[in-house]
């Protein structure tokens, strides 16, 4: 496997914007005022600083369904949160959401760049076994 210098860097960067995320989420589940401030300015970073277009359709699209999916589950039993603000979820989890899909977009874009290393060794496919 190929890795460059330019994608290591863009990997990188998704770990770091994943880790941020994890603990912001991790310290401050408690405040959901300052954790919706938080995820809001964790995204718009992700939005300028991760590789690739379209982040902020990505986002809504995530922030969106994200949503409606975490409100069906609550209104169905499935869970619940212990900050809950509307429709039984949290404030900040459609901005978590958003964040969620940029950033498998992302990482799924940027290992997309990772290239097998070709051998000379290797067999080509017209070459007999």
């Amino acid at each position: 496997m190929r890795l460059t210098k330019q994608v290591g860097k863009e990997l990188a960067l998704e770990a770091a914007f994943f880790a941020a995320s994890a603990a912001e989420i991790a310290l401050c589940h408690g405040n959901t005022l300052l954790l919706t401030a938080l995820m809001i300015a964790t995204g718009v970073l992700a939005m300028a600083f991760l590789p690739g277009r379209g982040g902020v359709g990505f986002y809504v699209t995530g922030a969106a369904v994200g949503t409606v999916g975490e409100a069906l589950c609550v209104s169905a039993g499935a869970w619940q949160y212990a900050h809950p603000s509307v429709l039984g979820i949290p404030a900040w989890l459609p901005f978590a959401w958003g964040q969620v899909i940029l950033l498998v977009k992302a990482i799924a874009e940027t290992s997309a760049k990772i290239r097998p290393e070709r051998s000379g060794d290797a067999l080509r496919p017209s070459d007999p076994p």
